[in-house]
């Protein structure tokens, strides 16, 4: 006994009849749509019917998309951002430079007034080389003795004295700094008038010898006092941070902080010796005793 068969296509029909029995399908519906309504509502509801299937099967492709679209936006977001940093690290360098070149010019602007001001015969003359230890005691001008700069120069910043000529070049000079373990500075309250000694302690200043019978207070200020050939009396050099007598000795136990910025100044003044006169280190032309130098 045969099997049924689950073809529901006769085989006898061919493709050329199926054409022709669709087509007329088509266009009987066709004009059953436009002149009855019955079949107009029947697909009405037929499309309301599969709209839900219809509608999950977009879902996939809707979320493939929505997708992508967010995949893309993150990706122009990603790219913006890194454009944005580069942008604000550029304009952070640039600010920066600009910020250490205006400090350039002001120091080198307040250097030319003091210059015009008081030390007509000094030179601007710019660091080059800085040690990069923060104990080194020297560092190297643009000045030398084609310049007329000569061996034991007093150095300074805007602010105050900061070292001394110790060798000189045709084009550049070496300068040793006041807190040099070799720098001795003749000097005095400006206060008072109370002559001193101040010497340089590796990186700082110290006030060794200061009469315990004389005034001394936080806050004084102490200059150059002109006492020798290489210091031009009134240039500051320290302040006081603290300032305590007493407990038996004949001296106060002192603290003070150079005047000069060691460190951040670009712009130097070289003044010239008085008279003329070719001094050494500060150290050669300091007076032993340190109490009567004191009392001078």
């Amino acid at each position: 006994m045969a099997e049924p068969s689950l073809n529901f296509v006769h085989n006898g029909l061919r493709s050329t009849s199926k054409l022709v029995v669709l087509s007329l399908v088509s266009v009987v519906l066709l004009l059953l749509d436009n002149r009855y309504d019955v079949v107009k509502i029947s697909r009405n509801y037929i499309a309301t019917a599969l709209y839900p299937f219809q509608w999950l099967a977009m879902q996939p492709v809707n979320a493939v998309s929505n997708g992508m679209v967010f995949l893309e936006k993150q990706q122009n977001l990603s790219n913006e951002n890194r454009l944005l940093k580069a942008q604000n690290a550029q304009l952070k360098l640039q600010l920066s430079q600009h910020a250490v070149e205006l400090k350039s010019v002001l120091n080198l602007n307040q250097l030319n007034q003091v210059q015009k001001a008081a030390l007509p015969q000094a030179q601007v003359a710019q660091i080059v080389s800085n040690d990069s230890n923060p104990l080194a005691d020297r560092f190297i001008i643009n000045k030398g003795s084609h310049h007329q700069i000569r061996m034991g120069d007093a150095v300074s910043d805007e602010h105050g004295l900061i070292g001394q000529i110790s060798a000189v070049q045709p084009l550049s000079s070496e300068v040793m700094l006041i807190t040099s373990t070799n720098a001795v500075i003749p000097t005095m309250v400006m206060r008072t008038g109370v002559r001193t000694l101040v010497y340089g302690r590796s990186g700082s200043l110290d006030l060794r010898y200061f009469p315990a019978n004389a005034s001394l207070l936080p806050n004084d200020l102490l200059v150059t006092s002109g006492m020798d050939s290489v210091y031009p009396a009134g240039i500051p050099v320290a302040t006081v941070t603290k300032a305590q007598s007493g407990n038996g000795s004949p001296y106060y136990r002192a603290q003070i902080e150079p005047v000069a910025q060691m460190r951040s100044s670009t712009f130097v003044l070289v003044i010239p010796q008085k008279h003329g006169q070719t001094a050494h280190y500060s150290a050669d032309v300091a007076v032993t005793n340190p109490t009567s130098a004191n009392h001078d």
